[in-house]
């Protein structure tokens, strides 16, 4: 039988709306997103629909807000679908909705659906499905990645913890050489090897020795009058002294025209070194003790000659007789004091000489010398009420330092040389060696000693601030390598036959991962050794 020719199905309006494949009703397809929407149709694919069925976009809402309307079927003339318009996405997506009309034309055959959502996830955006319904539905998410990375977690977790209570291999270091600079600065309280005398009920002091000379043993250095004396006993022997100069002026005098060579050289001299005396204290330059010792011995020369020169003179005699009982009056009262040994000479003091010396510095703990840096000189039960310092003596060649270093954590090496720098003398540089230490009370307490220095640039100083500066030769191991065994600090050595053996080393400075060390026993680690890190 002839097939007729082929012509596009007549459209005709449903009485009842579309429904859904799935349960529950399909929302308008106006609700939708553009993107979910459906395609278009090809330019010309629907004539008809009262003249606007090629304007409706996907064939789902016309302009008259109803379904799609039945028109007459396209003249022969008329336009033509593509010729792929009956296998488009419209024509395929809606077919379903679009019933024959009168067998004017027969749908082509069904075919077997595709897998839920494969034919719209064509058009869908990306990572969603469009069921048969036409509605975009969100892929569910699969929690594959999720358990992947959780048993990720939980290995890294598991090797983590078997490192750390698992038995390992012994680690190894090497000790190497290595040169320490630092410096270290604090309070210091400067001790001296002085020795004071003292006298008791001193009444008044004259000084025959310049302060700060130094002096050789039973040098003259000063007379002290005792409790008891009285100033009126030098004013009566000067007045004996005064009757005696003028009665010499008229004995010579009386001599007439004789001139005496003798005794004019001996006036001479007694103006020079008057003369002297006057344009030293002007200037205040020199000596003024030894020129006053000068010109006392000029005066007692030309007494004594006047003294020889008139012996038969009676008045004079009795003059002479007044002024030695005068004089033995008053050495009853006094007492002269000379140099105990050779050294340097000082009339001042400040009270911490007896017990601050080079005998007691080394016993003094850090809460002590603390108090003697505020100005607390240490008490003396030795000394009384009525008890005068005279003189210290100070020796040369040693003194001491006891510093209390600002950082407490530091640990001085004993033995080692210091460069030591005294802030209130800024040329004041000396070597220092350390003697001893101690830690306490949140201070650290170093003792040093000073040989070979002038103590004059000390000679009156007590509290200062210190620096000390060092270039230190010391070994260096890894921190790690620090063992304490029976409260001693030291290192394992590890021998070529893989023995251990331990040694105790002093712990200089730890930088990081790095400390500096220096053994006690020497030739026992050197640079190169092995040693066991813990």
């Amino acid at each position: 039988m002839q097939q007729p020719p082929y012509q596009p199905p007549d459209w005709t309006q449903l009485n009842q709306k579309p429904v859904s494949r799935q349960t529950g009703s399909v929302p308008p397809p106006a609700q939708l997103e553009p993107e979910y929407q459906t395609p278009y149709p090809p330019q010309g694919y629907a004539p008809g629909l009262q003249g606007q069925a090629s304007q409706v976009p996907g064939g789902y809402a016309p302009q008259n807000g109803g379904m799609p309307q039945s028109g007459p079927a396209p003249q022969a003339g008329g336009p033509r679908p593509l010729q792929d318009g009956r296998n488009s996405p419209y024509q395929q997506q809606n077919a379903w909705q679009e019933a024959p009309q009168q067998g004017a034309w027969q749908a082509p055959p069904q075919q077997q659906p595709a897998p839920s959502g494969a034919r719209a996830n064509q058009q869908a955006k990306p990572g969603y499905r469009v069921p048969a319904t036409g509605i975009p539905v969100r892929k569910k998410s699969s929690g594959v990645p999720y358990l992947v990375l959780a048993l990720v977690v939980l290995g890294f977790a598991g090797f983590a913890i078997l490192q750390h209570f698992a038995p390992q291999d012994a680690m190894y270091g090497i000790v190497t050489a290595g040169v320490l600079s630092s410096r270290y600065s604090g309070d210091a309280v400067i001790v001296r090897d002085e020795i004071v005398y003292t006298q008791e009920g001193v009444s008044r002091i004259d000084y025959t020795a310049e302060e700060g000379a130094d002096v050789d043993r039973t040098t003259s250095l000063c007379t002290v009058y005792t409790s008891g004396f009285n100033a009126r006993e030098l004013t009566t022997l000067k007045k004996y002294r005064d009757q005696i100069k003028e009665y010499h002026k008229t004995l010579i005098s009386s001599s007439g025209a004789a001139k005496d060579v003798r005794l004019t050289s001996l006036d001479s001299a007694v103006r020079d070194q008057a003369r002297s005396t006057r344009l030293m204290i002007q200037d205040g330059r020199g000596s003024l003790v030894n020129q006053e010792r000068l010109l006392t011995q000029a005066l007692q020369a030309r007494q004594s000659y006047l003294r020889q020169k008139y012996p038969d003179d009676q008045k004079l005699s009795r003059l002479y007789d007044d002024e030695n009982t005068q004089m033995q009056r008053i050495s009853s009262w006094t007492k002269q004091f000379a140099a105990a040994a050779d050294g340097i000479v000082s009339f001042y003091t400040d009270g911490y000489e007896p017990t601050t010396n080079m005998v007691t510095y080394a016993n003094f703990s850090p809460a002590e010398v603390r108090s003697m840096y505020r100005g607390n000189a240490p008490a003396n039960t030795a000394l009384t009420r009525n008890t005068v310092a005279v003189y210290r003596l100070v020796k040369k060649d040693r003194w001491a330092v006891l510093m209390l270093s600002d950082n407490p954590d530091w640990t001085p090496v004993v033995g080692q040389n210091y460069k030591l720098l005294i802030e209130n003398f800024d040329a004041t540089v000396v070597d220092a060696v350390v003697e001893s230490f101690t830690r306490s009370g949140g201070e650290l307490l170093v003792r040093l000693t000073v040989t070979g220095a002038d103590v004059r640039n000390i000679l009156y100083v007590r509290s200062c601030r210190v620096q000390l500066g060092e270039n230190v030769d010391s070994l260096t191991i890894p921190t790690r390598a620090l063992y304490n065994q029976m409260g001693q600090t030291g290192v394992v050595i590890v021998d070529e036959a893989g023995n251990n053996y331990f040694t105790p080393v002093t712990v200089i400075s730890t930088q990081g991962d790095i400390t500096h060390i220096i053994p006690k026993n020497s030739g026992y680690l050197y640079e190169g050794m092995t040693v066991k890190l813990f």
